[in-house]
């Protein structure tokens, strides 16, 4: 399991409020012998609960260690979408702004969307769309402006390849 190995963490989740099933399958798909017995679970995760942002979560973090970012990228939207209705603000990040949400929290919809937020980022600097990751990154520093979530560097990252192209 070690060269699929999905999570940073010993936690296959990342919501204090995720239900106690979807956190069992998303241990198991932890625990998978094979990349297609990983996707197997978490695709059965997404299935049952889509409602729920860890069931994209675990998703898009096994298709971008996969090198699959097209797939990446739309688990990263269906992540968003379900963050945005759990914390009851828009799901579309263009329109978002400092004062829709409380974005210090350290738990909840918030975020998690956060950090899908800087995953979309990441995964179009990936997928070498640098002025579509600068723009999702911009957006994540504007939401999160002392950088708890982490996307500076990236965006420092994605600012650097557009001053080469100048």
């Amino acid at each position: 399991m070690a060269e699929v190995l999905l999570f940073a963490s010993e936690r296959a989740f990342f919501s204090e409020r995720t239900p106690l099933k979807l956190r069992y399958l998303l241990n198991h798909a932890l625990c998978a012998a094979t990349p297609d017995g990983v996707e197997a679970l978490l695709l059965e995760a997404r299935r049952r609960w889509p409602e729920e942002p860890d069931a994209h979560i675990g998703l898009y973090k096994f298709y971008f260690v996969r090198a699959r970012y097209q797939d990446a990228e739309a688990a990263v939207w269906a992540a968003l979408r379900a963050a945005a209705a759990v914390a009851g603000f828009d799901r579309n990040y263009r329109r978002l702004h400092p004062g829709s949400a409380d974005w210090s929290q350290r738990q909840g919809g918030e975020r998690l969307y956060l950090f899908s937020l800087k995953a979309l980022g990441v995964i179009r600097l990936r997928r070498a769309r640098v002025a579509m990751a600068r723009c999702v990154l911009e957006k994540l520093l504007e939401l999160d402006p002392v950088d708890e979530i982490g996307g500076g560097a990236f965006l420092q990252i994605a600012r650097s390849f557009s001053e080469d192209d100048e």
